[in-house]
């Protein structure tokens, strides 16, 4: 975890305006810096950055933030990521901030990714040398690669030699245990000797988002049908494979652009796609879709292309991808090539046109897909084996969070399969069936947890948004309002859910620094930490319009001034947040009484608004005395 005190030098020493303008050209607008979107194509700038506040807010893709999460959005990192890029570029040492065990892991890790680095140069060198001739040509012959492909993808060559990486090792000085740990060497076990894991084989480097070699695929040039045709890396805190896209870094900007993600199963086919202009082709390392890879995608775009091949194993792995997409709140759809042939097969002897005529034609929705694979396989002809088929669908859609989007897609199912939408709800929210079947383009282990109950909610009123307006405006002149919320946040519950995540989030934030007197909130850094993405949104919002002191520097007497008017509307928003309720309550009350009642229940009416008065009379004085004693003091 990063010390609070780290993020907040990185945040003071950093200007957002000096960072945003790395990524794209600012124009001064009032006391505002205007661009076109970084995110979307637009004609007219909507992307604010607010100097004052050190946020931005991009008004055509809704995405906003601080400096943080500008470059978590364009680098894709994460938090802890961000801080330490920004960091680097500030020059601030953050060694200080670390322990010396964290420091020599560090040191470890990036002595590791060298020797990574060194490999990859290596082999890709080798590629290109007399050394390589056989395996240039088969790349270059047999499957169709350009000299600038592979380049861009840094393919390599091992010789058919047991010692070549041990001896360029050696020759070198690469530490033999890092080429061990990273599984490039192996040690022989009768004979305790060191050999080559990778030997006559078209290297493949895997590259994280960033670009980095984390780890290496093989295919080999043998004829022996006794050696694997692809091995790769083994798993180490390095090389996982189930967190990784093959492709990723080199697709990322088009998947982004395209706001699409083709998904495919080999390193071959993401090549020959890439070749062929499908910049945005990924594959998942030749493991099955995981929800992690899935996160990834997640990052970039909303919408994933399946583009597995056509066979059980391929729609087997189909299924199961389709439940971890939606899942994660991604839109699968799925193209199912002609034949037996896959990506890289198909544009080598068809062409691009041609491929993409079937992307157009094939492609289908995850849900006809998977009614077309059931009605192939079977299922639809017998009553037994279609419940089953109608519950795994009907399990699929209830894994989309939005709601809308789920009642259209049962619209969908209902209109397809002639069955009554009600009778596909009830099968939705049994959830109870079996959801193996023997088949097998209809098996396989689904990874996705249950959806989460939604949240009850109720929009954002008046009061409430006058409540954190001046809550969030005051911390840009001291902890007075802060105090006195921390101070009563027990009487104060607001009733929409993303605003009562915010108070709490202040609140929390407060109580950790209230013992040192000179210690203050940054509200424009606190943003990305509040963690519900909605709360995030909403006091980004507050923030970006909220007015600022018209000099960059007040004046003692201003910042009181100020203090105090936030101050005052902060109090007067509490007022009414605590009594809504009471007054609410009351007049409900009157209206039944309005109703001539039963006499029984009339008495016990009276005596509850009887109640009531008192309580609203009480908490009136009480809140008011309150609010005077501050205002006066």
């Amino acid at each position: 975890m990063i010390p609070q005190r780290m993020i907040d030098e990185v945040r003071q020493g950093t200007d957002i305006i000096d960072i945003v303008s790395d990524y794209v050209k600012l124009n001064p607008s009032g006391r505002h810096y205007k661009a076109l979107s970084p995110f979307t194509q637009e004609k007219t700038p909507s992307f604010i950055v607010s100097p004052d506040k050190q946020i931005y807010k991009c008004f055509s893709s809704g995405k906003g933030g601080n400096v943080f999460s500008f470059v978590m959005e364009m680098e894709k990192v994460t938090f802890p990521e961000a801080v330490e890029l920004l960091a680097k570029r500030a020059g601030i040492d953050v060694s200080k901030y670390t322990d010396t065990a964290a420091r020599q892991e560090e040191k470890r890790e990036d002595s590791r990714h060298e020797t990574l680095r060194w490999a990859a140069r290596l082999f890709n060198t080798t590629l290109e040398s007399d050394a390589g001739k056989k395996a240039y040509a088969y790349l270059s012959a047999n499957r169709g690669l350009e000299a600038g492909t592979i380049r861009k993808f840094g393919l390599g060559y091992a010789p058919d030699s047991w010692d070549f990486l041990l001896n360029a090792a050696a020759k070198e000085k690469i530490p033999v245990e890092h080429l061990t740990e990273l599984g490039l060497l192996t040690r022989h076990r009768l004979k305790e000797s060191l050999y080559d894991t990778l030997r006559h084989r078209v290297i493949f480097p895997i590259m994280t988002i960033g670009g980095q070699v984390t780890g290496f695929g093989g295919r080999t040039l043998s004829s022996d049908p006794e050696t694997p045709k692809y091995i790769n890396s083994p798993e180490s805190a390095i090389f996982e494979k189930s967190k990784l896209l093959y492709g990723m870094h080199a697709a990322k900007e088009a998947i982004r652009k395209q706001e699409t993600a083709i998904l495919v199963e080999g390193y071959m086919d993401v090549i020959a796609l890439h070749q062929a202009g499908f910049s945005n082709a990924v594959a998942s390392c030749g493991t099955s879709l995981t929800r992690y890879q899935a996160k990834i995608l997640k990052r970039y775009t909303s919408r994933v292309l399946f583009l597995y091949d056509g066979d059980n194993a391929g729609k087997k792995s189909m299924f199961a991808g389709i439940d971890i997409l939606l899942s994660e709140g991604l839109t699968p759809w799925v193209v199912m090539l002609p034949g037996a042939e896959d990506p890289d097969s198909f544009i080598r002897t068809r062409g691009k046109e041609e491929f993409e005529n079937v992307l157009e034609s094939e492609k289908s929705s995850f849900q006809d897909f998977q009614i077309r694979c059931y009605r192939d396989a079977g299922y639809m002809e017998s009553p037994d084996l279609a419940s089953k088929a109608v519950s795994a669908m009907t399990k699929s859609i209830s894994l989309i969070a939005d709601p809308v989007q789920k009642e259209l897609y049962i619209e969908e199912l209902s209109k397809k399969l002639d069955i009554s939408r009600k009778t596909l709800t009830k099968v939705m929210a049994s959830g109870g069936a079996e959801q193996r079947h023997p088949r097998e383009p209809m098996s396989g282990k689904n990874e996705e947890a249950p959806a989460a109950p939604p949240v009850q909610n109720t929009p954002l009123s008046v009061s409430e948004r006058t409540f954190l307006e001046a809550l969030l405006e005051s911390t840009f002149y001291g902890n007075e309002v802060l105090a006195f919320a921390a101070s009563h946040d027990q009487m104060l519950r607001l009733s929409n859910h993303p605003a009562q995540a915010i108070f709490t989030h202040l609140v929390s934030r407060y109580r950790t620094i209230s013992g040192d007197k000179e210690a203050h909130i940054d509200i424009a850094a606190e943003i990305s930490s509040i963690e519900l993405p909605q709360a995030r949104d909403l006091a980004l919002d507050i923030l970006f319009r909220l007015p600022v002191s018209e000099t960059s520097r007040p004046n003692p007497t201003e910042t009181a001034q100020h203090a105090r008017r936030c101050l005052s509307h902060f109090l007067i928003a509490v007022k009414t947040i605590v009594l809504e309720p009471l007054q609410k309550e009351k007049a409900a009350l009157l209206s039944k009484l309005s109703g001539t009642p039963e006499k029984s229940e009339e008495k016990t009416l009276f005596t509850r608004l009887h109640e009531l008065n008192n309580q609203i009379r009480t908490m009136d004085q009480e809140v008011t005395g309150s609010i005077n004693t501050i205002l006066e003091a």
